[in-house]
């Protein structure tokens, strides 16, 4: 993994004219996943997830109902990603990754997506950005991310457990992020790991 976005929260944030509730204030930068989760509303983080397999082959825990935003061209993905992180810093956020590293096509994933379509970055269930450049929303399922060199699942994926099975369920190491000091862990004040929701919301 190349993407470790470590978490820092502003209150009284807004998105697209939509006022969302705040939530507890955090440190340090945080990936758009999970800005936009919190964004959506949502103040607790999955503390499991499912076992996918990438397309690079390896097993990964992914939150249920994770999905991917899609486009139909690059030019659309990268300017509306790059809307969205501006949208996060207005508010205050401290964002790590950029729309280059987190738009990419859709031809590193074979069939499961339209060959014409470009992908946006994976993010937790129920935390869509209103936008009209998006084709649609896209669900994550085995071989439809983590493409090898990708960084567009980093913020929300992490490596399974050994001997763990696709399918299965298992733990996302404190709430969510490909290591222990990507997600929640010791940066949210008065947590540890999450909040013991399932969903993300």
């Amino acid at each position: 993994m190349t993407y470790e976005p470590k978490l820092r929260r502003s209150s009284g944030v807004s998105l697209s004219g939509i006022t969302r509730p705040s939530a507890p204030k955090t440190v340090g930068a945080m990936g758009i996943a999970a800005a936009m989760m919190f964004l959506a509303g949502c103040s607790t983080v999955p503390e499991e997830g499912i076992v996918v397999e990438g397309a690079d082959g390896e097993n990964y825990v992914v939150p249920e109902g994770a999905e991917r935003p899609t486009y139909t061209s690059k030019e659309d993905c990268l300017a509306d990603v790059n809307e969205q992180i501006q949208l996060l810093v207005q508010q205050g956020e401290q964002v790590e990754g950029d729309a280059e590293s987190l738009c990419e096509s859709s031809s590193s994933y074979g069939t499961h997506y339209s060959s014409a379509l470009w992908l946006g970055p994976m993010l937790f269930a129920s935390s869509r950005w209103n936008s009209t450049r998006v084709s649609s929303w896209a669900p994550v399922t085995s071989g439809g991310f983590a493409a090898p060199g990708s960084a567009a699942h980093s913020d929300v994926a992490q490596k399974a457990p050994a001997g763990a099975t696709v399918g299965s369920r298992a733990p996302l190491k404190n709430g969510f992020g490909s290591t222990g000091k990507s997600g929640f862990g010791s940066t949210v004040k008065g947590k540890s790991g999450g909040g013991g929701s399932s969903t993300g919301g």
